[in-house]
């Protein structure tokens, strides 16, 4: 591993760190409930998604990268990602993965997926890659199966999402797993 955030390719996506000139292409597409209807935090607005840049900008830590998905060929951002080396020991990894709604459906969090994990596996050396996924969310679970991940379980009522419990699915893929 490096200090410096890494930055992985795709065939149309630069997995990069994030800049300054990101925020209003980020305050576009992260406000919309689409894009954080099954993230466990507050609702996001302008001023929270200012936040978060911010601290990404301070806090490109080694072991846990926020990334920022670029469109390859308009040059701007579609989404976000986030790796993070859950045991260093036990060489085990977690994945998320957020995509602007405009560009849903089109393969773009498969690729980001598909770079992450390469990431894990090839570039880290972890063994296990860990992935939690809201338990309506229907769309993350097939993009996780078709992966490789598989479910590991159901974990009930764990996050307090915007005053309501939401259960949670754990997902796993292992290095060598097929896909």
């Amino acid at each position: 591993m490096t200090d410096e955030h890494p930055e992985l390719q795709t065939p149309r996506l630069c997995l990069r760190g994030f800049k300054a000139d990101d925020l209003p292409y980020l305050q576009a597409f992260a406000v919309r409930p689409a894009f954080w209807r099954y993230l466990p935090g507050p609702e996001m607005t302008a001023d929270l998604i200012e936040a978060f840049l911010e601290a990404r900008l301070a806090n490109m830590g080694q072991g846990d990268w926020h990334f920022c998905l670029e469109h390859a060929v308009l040059g701007l951002p579609i989404g976000t990602a986030r790796f993070t080396i859950a045991s260093p020991e036990h060489r085990q990894g977690n994945i998320a993965i957020s995509v602007d709604s405009d560009h849903w459906r089109q393969g773009y969090a498969g690729e980001a997926m598909a770079a992450l994990a390469r990431f894990g596996f090839d570039d880290l050396g972890l063994h296990r890659l860990a992935a939690l996924t809201d338990a309506d969310n229907l769309a993350a679970q097939k993009l996780l199966a078709s992966h490789g991940f598989r479910c590991e379980g159901r974990l009930r009522e764990n996050f307090l999402v915007r005053g309501t419990w939401r259960d949670s699915l754990l997902y796993a893929r292992l290095e060598g797993d097929p896909l």
